[in-house]
């Protein structure tokens, strides 16, 4: 029998994952939907947005306007229900809440005039002096009749889920002038965002630019007030475009990446949100957004934590295997032949190595060919005779330019050359050379010199 009745009930993972797919592939509810376009247009549109307040260093600037707006909607609705009207309707409130975010970010420009005043510190203030004020008027409006139903505390969190179809329409004009400012001033931005100072020698009018993008954050930032609220907002315009720096240096490139991401992002939001129960919408966005900048932090291909600790692999990597081609090549200086075979306890006694570090060193060379065992220790191929020649090349005559020029004694040339040898190009080798010889400072006319210093069984000094 209860085996029966276990068997009837529905598998709770099974009924997610079809309400998944039913929102994925829209087919769920009509208010759903909405709140899955809206929110997806909102992030589109604060993604490519919030790649020029990135670049430009205005991204603090969104979130004191963000917060600014609070107290803004608060004396909107009480403005509104003095004079007899519907303080909670959005036509009444939105205006508000951009005046105040507007006089906000104004306040913050003028506190930037004191001498003593920085930026950082002058948001702060604002930052935290208007949305105080806001949450004093919001305990002030809950106390009147009405005040509790109004619905203003959904402006500090956002209430994505009570969007309706006038709603995303006001968000997607909203973000359609917002993209098409993007695109019609690609240029102007860009070079606001690069360079400020050539941008006024071409004659661009930087600080009308400058108004100009302030005017599109408060356009999308009261237009995604109701969703995702005062505070959360700002999430929206700087973690796609931080994401997307970590995949291209490109402008163009990051502001589509950007735009995506904050699509994405929302979505994903938004869906969960309306699959999970009692899970808010705003902050399930934020989270979305996040978890696509930690992964974009760990995985892209080129500034991603794995492909940076990869690099990093290499490069000491191949600093070893190079300085064992130039202990094994100073050895063979020491006994007259180039192709001396040197014991574990030689190489160990010239590079200072651990037992570990050396063996990494040496299966490195021999991968290359470079290096090859023989009676129980290692000598050099050609190919590896070669290339140590070319090390300890820029290697000597480094130590020769540092003695000479810099004025460093030759018994401590040798560690500063061991740190710049592996980066020394071959044009920059050449110049050095001829720069050497040009004042009579190398001794031979060898295609390797002799060290400065003395090159002895046990070390390099």
């Amino acid at each position: 029998m209860i085996s029966a009745l276990a068997t009837s009930l529905p598998d709770p993972t099974q009924t997610a994952m079809s309400a998944w797919w039913e929102i994925l592939t829209f087919r769920s509810s009509h208010n759903t939907n909405v709140v899955l376009s809206g929110t997806a247009l909102l992030g589109v549109a604060a993604g490519a947005m919030g790649t020029f307040l990135l670049l430009r260093g205005r991204a603090l600037v969104a979130d004191a306007l963000s917060h600014a707006a609070l107290p803004g909607v608060c004396v909107a609705f009480l403005v509104a229900t003095a004079l007899g009207s519907d303080g909670r309707s959005l036509a009444i409130l939105l205006p508000g809440a951009a005046l105040f975010g507007l006089l906000g970010v104004g306040v913050v420009q003028l506190l930037m005039t004191l001498p003593r005043v920085k930026e950082d510190a002058a948001i702060g203030v604002v930052l935290s002096v208007f949305f105080a004020l806001g949450v004093v008027l919001l305990s002030v409006i809950q106390k009147q009749p009405g005040g509790n139903s109004a619905g203003l505390n959904n402006f500090i969190f956002g209430q994505a889920a009570t969007m309706q179809a006038g709603d995303r329409r006001l968000i997607a004009v909203l973000a359609g002038v917002v993209l098409l400012a993007c695109m019609a001033l690609y240029k102007e931005f860009r070079l606001l965002c690069f360079d400020r100072g050539f941008a006024r020698g071409m004659g661009y009018r930087t600080g009308l630019l400058d108004g100009v993008l302030l005017a599109l954050l408060t356009i999308l930032t009261i237009a995604g007030l109701n969703a995702v609220g005062a505070i959360l907002m700002v999430a929206l315009l700087i973690i796609p475009p931080a994401a997307a720096r970590f995949w291209s240096d490109r402008l163009l490139v990051m502001i589509i990446i950007a735009a995506v991401v904050g699509g994405i992002g929302c979505f994903a939001g938004a869906s969960a949100s309306a699959v999970i129960e009692h899970l808010p919408t705003g902050p399930a966005i934020v989270v979305a957004c996040g978890s696509i900048f930690v992964v974009s932090l760990v995985a892209a291909p080129r500034r991603g934590l794995v492909a940076a600790g990869v690099r990093r692999l290499r490069v000491a990597s191949t600093v070893a295997r190079e300085h064992v081609l130039r202990a094994l090549y100073e050895h063979g200086e020491i006994v007259n032949d180039d192709q001396a075979i040197a014991s574990r306890t030689d190489l160990l006694a010239r590079r200072g190595w651990s037992d570990a570090h050396l063996r990494a060193a040496l299966r490195a060379a021999i991968r290359r060919r470079e290096v090859r065992a023989a009676n129980g220790g290692w000598q050099l191929s050609p190919e590896g005779l070669a290339a140590a020649r070319t090390i300890v090349r820029g290697h000597r005559l480094w130590e020769y330019f540092l003695s000479t020029r810099a004025g460093i004694a030759p018994t401590h040339v040798d560690r500063d050359a061991d740190d710049i040898e592996h980066v020394l190009g071959e044009e920059l080798v050449d110049q050095l050379e001829a720069d050497l010889r040009a004042r009579g400072a190398l001794p031979d006319g060898a295609l390797v010199p002799r060290s400065v210093h003395t090159i002895s069984p046990g070390g390099t000094h």
